[in-house]
């Protein structure tokens, strides 16, 4: 009989490792095999048994088998009692049934420095790449948030993700300040009383760190589209399924007797197509799926897709010119978070020779208070700057002024797009103002009078 837990103990927390499978063994549940996240149990007797738990840096999670230096350290634990239960990559996990054992280590100061190797060689690097790359992460989020508010606020997505960055940085943070604060202590402790000092673990807050975590992606999966969620669900299970060909191809290569130089730069180079492979997906995948859902019926004209059936938007450009048009695709993004709402309509007609695009944003803010940042986002200069490095920097202008009838419109206040650094070149692209209601509107065609009242009055009354 099997049992398997979620371990929440840090790989340096050496005391509290020990007294949980103390624990564990007085239950009937003796450790035999350990991994990153789960831990495995067997069925035994319950009893009292003492563990004991070993830092041996020669140590490594790519090793066939244990090495000469290992093999003879295990050899010499078992001469006084001590068993090898299982291992985590420098970590060695003994257990010994008589109440009062020989200690394996008794030298304070090289217990220390035995953690200190251990971490040195796999945990520490790994925390510190994963904060750097965490922090990246949450800088950028916070860059795109300051640049465009309005984006963020009404994406479940760009709000979910700083958090789970946050969160995971905040992580970090904790466990390397902790551990560093223990080893300095240890260190003195050691000098001065020659006893080791208990490392403190922080398992209700890595349990906490956990359950926000899932919270959080929960909350993005089930905010987004069905398509991007559809997208979401087949990568993660794509990751834990190749995570689980990469731990069996690792254990593989370890039972037929690859080497150690063999087995790590395999399993490092597995790792990055892993995640080469996931990212791309999400990158490629995403905006092919809302262009294009696989249960979408289309066909092709001219060398486009179009839709068989096509979905119903609140505004076409069928309704504002009166005529029907063949070929037909269109698209509809909606998204919703606690400040804003917002709907994004595409639609694309194919004339012979041409085609013509229609888009509009809905914006509909949920939080008055936001409602001046959100105009002063959506208004603020449109400048677009693009450089080739080494060669040539070029902006196009582009800039927001009043349009001297917004009540053709129906609206509260009424822009238009111009282009050129004079202003002097307009666009068919309006931002219209309905109380708490915003949208911004790219025609395919100048505007009619009879069409912007059109508009006008559909974008005044859906919901």
């Amino acid at each position: 009989m099997k049992k398997r837990e979620n371990n929440l103990y840090s790989f340096y927390d050496r005391s509290g490792i020990q007294q949980h499978l103390a624990h564990m063994a007085s239950k009937g549940w003796m450790l035999e095999k350990t991994g990153r996240s789960i831990w495995t149990y067997r069925r035994i007797e319950p009893k009292a048994v003492q563990f004991s738990v070993i830092y041996f840096a020669p140590a490594s999670e790519f090793d066939c088998s244990p090495g000469e230096q290992q093999q003879a350290y295990e050899d010499l634990c078992a001469q006084t009692g001590w068993t090898l239960a299982a291992s985590w990559s420098q970590m060695l996990i003994f257990f010994n049934e008589d109440p009062a054992p020989v200690p394996i280590e008794t030298d304070a100061a090289v217990q220390v420095d035995a953690v200190h190797q251990a971490m040195k060689k796999n945990f520490l690097p790994s925390y510190a790449l994963l904060m750097a790359l965490t922090l990246y992460l949450f800088g950028k989020d916070l860059f795109a948030f300051w640049k465009d508010p309005a984006d963020t606020l009404s994406n479940p997505a760009a709000l979910t993700t700083p958090l789970l960055w946050l969160l995971t940085l905040l992580h970090c943070a904790i466990a390397l300040s902790t551990y560093f604060l223990w080893r300095r202590k240890a260190r003195r402790a050691a000098e001065e009383t020659g006893r080791f000092t208990p490392i403190r673990g922080h398992r209700r807050l890595r349990l906490l760190h956990e359950l926000l975590s899932t919270g959080c992606f929960l909350s993005l999966f089930f905010s987004l589209p069905s398509s991007l969620s559809l997208l979401l669900f087949g990568v993660l299970l794509a990751l834990v399924a190749l995570q689980g060909l990469l731990a069996g191809l690792r254990a593989l290569l370890r039972r037929t007797g690859w080497s150690t130089e063999v087995n790590r730069p395999v399993t490092q180079v597995l790792s990055f197509l892993l995640a080469f492979a996931v990212i791309s997906a999400l990158t490629w995948g995403s905006p092919r799926l809302l262009e294009n859902p696989p249960w979408a019926r289309t066909y092709e004209y001219q060398g486009e897709r179009y839709d068989a059936d096509p979905i119903e938007l609140p505004l076409t450009w069928a309704d504002l010119t009166g005529e029907a048009f063949p070929h037909v695709a269109r698209s509809q993004l909606k998204t919703r978070t606690y400040f804003l709402s917002r709907q994004i309509c595409k639609e694309t007609i194919g004339l012979p020779g041409e085609r013509l695009n229609l888009q509009y944003t809905i914006t509909d803010i949920r939080r008055p208070w936001l409602r001046d940042t959100v105009v002063q986002d959506l208004l603020e200069n449109r400048n677009l700057t693009a450089r080739i490095p080494g060669r040539i920097t070029f902006t196009l202008y582009r800039s927001w002024l009043p349009e001297p009838e917004p009540d053709r419109w129906g609206a509260d206040a009424a822009y238009r797009l111009y282009l050129g650094e004079e202003q002097d070149q307009p666009d068919s692209v309006f931002l219209l103002f309905y109380g708490d209601r915003i949208v911004e509107l790219q025609l395919p065609a100048e505007p009619t009078e009879r069409q912007q009242t059109a508009a006008g009055r559909v974008f005044r009354t859906i919901f």
